[in-house]
């Protein structure tokens, strides 16, 4: 008799589903998960990596919301043809984590140490030795010094106090290192320029613009960041690139209010494309990102050296399974010839425990001398430390951090030094510092200063101080030596010794950094009179000889 399978029903077509999304977070950071939620196995579509950002519902107003979803369709539109016959890209993308994985999932992984660390070396550095202002006085009049020297005052040394002390106030420091640790964990950092308006509440959607007239004088009330999640564009320039604001915002969502973008500092450290700024919410890249593939190499290589140094050891008994361990039949009917069964399970897993159990408490164990043997193989553990080495090494090269600042090793070997890579490593965040920093603060030294005085000092500047910092032995003989050529200079009648004062005057290092240099020279007349005479020891303990004036 034979059966013939009946067919199955039709299942209805379902409908293609969109990846889920929610909170701004993408469905998928790989391929594999654009698969599960998405129910497919085939290519994905290249047009859904580049789709542009859509931001909470709570960040766009209720009444706003169709007009942003609009905006979004348009940009979408115009970046479609750009994917067309791409599409063999897209499960690389989405494999390698190339496309945005949301600002939730990018919060998730800044939990982990490996991920955050490297921002918090980068953000520390960047903000350990802070700025210096200077005032240039050599643009000064002759009126403006001798005004200042009847009247006794010092307005350099005044207005470069003054705005220490307020961006001591602002707490700007923090602020700018918050902003850079956002901006490497989440691809952009931005910071609220809080500034009361003359009359009632300020209507942040109008331009700010620093200057007098924009800024009046004690309105600035202070400076906050705002994380990522929180704002969104609300509108950009994505169809004329021959403007200025061509894939920049004009204006932000910041949780259902309009901030014009005058009033936001962004930073972005890591740049994408245009084509991808949408998909990004108009950041960057990551740090985080872009170190996730090693990061994950190396929590692999350190869980498969934990598990090998705490299986190292194995335990092997040898014995007699056939003759010792098998058990009778019973009923020769079932197996003719065959008096004995296959090995009996429990007897052999019982062994195995006892042997197991003992061998742990490191007791005694017993075997038979004629039918078992116990022998201890052991994996060889040479050379697992340099494999999780190369894997950390290989997770700090793409920030360039040193091992020592990162991880605090210190490198091994005859004369080894992790000098020459620290000092690369200045370098680098010293560039980081021109490149990002530097924009910040420069608009937040403008807002300040017009804060206070109502006007921006062209004579007021600041720099960066040198990261690498020489201790107490090294500045003195640095110091010796330029006393030195100072010396020489002055007797070969290159420069006079009021232009090496003033060169001790201005500079950062000097011992004399805290003396009045502005007076003339002391008088050493009664060195020339007495210099045939005169002994050093003759001045210790407070003695004086030879009519030497210290003596009065």
């Amino acid at each position: 008799m034979f059966f013939r399978r009946k067919p199955a029903p039709a299942q209805p077509d379902r409908p293609k589903q969109e990846p889920k999304s929610y909170a701004g977070k993408r469905a998928w950071p790989n391929f594999k998960n654009y698969a599960r939620n998405t129910g497919q196995n085939d290519e994905p579509d290249l047009t859904e990596v580049f789709r542009p950002y859509r931001a909470p519902v709570s960040v766009i107003p209720e009444g706003d919301r169709k007009a942003y979803d609009a905006m979004i369709d348009a940009a979408q539109a115009a970046i479609s043809p750009f994917t067309l016959g791409a599409g063999g890209y897209a499960r690389s993308w989405l494999s390698d984590g190339l496309a945005f994985l949301g600002y939730p999932y990018l919060a998730e992984m800044a939990q982990r140490a490996e991920f955050r660390k490297p921002c918090i070396v980068i953000t520390r550095e960047a903000t350990r030795e802070w700025i210096k202002f200077r005032y240039n006085t050599d643009s000064y009049s002759q009126d403006e010094r001798l005004r200042e020297e009847i009247d006794g005052t010092n307005a350099a040394d005044e207005r470069v106090t003054a705005i220490e002390k307020e961006f001591e106030r602002l707490n700007i420091r923090r602020i700018v290192g918050e902003q850079i640790k956002q901006a490497l964990l989440y691809g952009i950092g931005h910071v609220f320029i809080d500034v009361a308006a003359q009359h009632g509440d300020t209507d942040t959607s109008l331009p700010l613009r620093v200057t007098a007239q924009g800024v009046k004088q004690g309105s600035l009330r202070g400076f906050r960041t705002i994380e990522p999640l929180w704002a969104t564009p609300s509108v950009y320039n994505a169809v004329d690139p021959l403007r200025d604001d061509f894939f920049k915002p004009q204006t932000w969502y910041i949780i259902g209010r309009q901030v014009h973008t005058d009033r936001l500092i962004d930073m972005v450290p890591y740049e994408v494309s245009d084509l991808l700024k949408p998909a990004f919410n108009f950041g960057g890249l990551s740090l985080t990102q872009q170190i996730r593939a090693y990061v994950h190499n190396f929590l692999r290589t350190r869980n498969s050296v934990s598990n090998i140094t705490s299986n190292f050891s194995k335990l092997v008994l040898l014995t007699d399974m056939a003759g010792n361990m098998q058990s009778a039949v019973g009923s020769g009917d079932s197996y003719p010839g065959m008096p004995f069964s296959d090995v009996e399970r429990d007897s052999v897993v019982g062994r195995a425990n006892l042997m197991q159990a003992v061998s742990e408490g490191q007791d005694t164990i017993i075997a038979d001398k004629n039918a078992e043997d116990v022998r201890v193989v052991s994996t060889p553990l040479g050379g697992l430390n340099d494999l999780q080495a190369s894997a950390m090494e290989a997770m700090a090269s793409i920030p360039g951090i040193p091992l020592v600042k990162l991880f605090g090793l210190q490198p091994s070997g005859l004369n080894a030094s992790s000098e020459g890579e620290i000092r690369v490593f200045y370098d680098e965040i010293s560039a980081f510092q021109e490149a990002h920093v530097r924009p910040v603060l420069e608009k937040m030294f403008r807002l300040v200063q017009l804060h206070l005085w109502g006007e921006i000092d062209k004579n007021l500047s600041f720099e960066f101080n040198p990261l690498w910092q020489l201790d107490e032995e090294k500045l003195t003989a640095v110091e010796k030596m330029r006393a030195d050529i100072d010396l020489v200079n002055i007797q070969a009648g290159k420069i006079s010794p009021e232009e090496a004062r003033e060169r001790e005057k201005h500079s950062d290092t000097s011992i004399y950094a805290k003396v009045d240099l502005n007076g003339e020279a002391p008088s050493q007349s009664y060195l020339d009179q007495n210099a045939d005479g005169f002994r050093p020891q003759d001045f210790i303990g407070g003695s004086a000889q030879n009519g030497d004036p210290r003596a009065e």
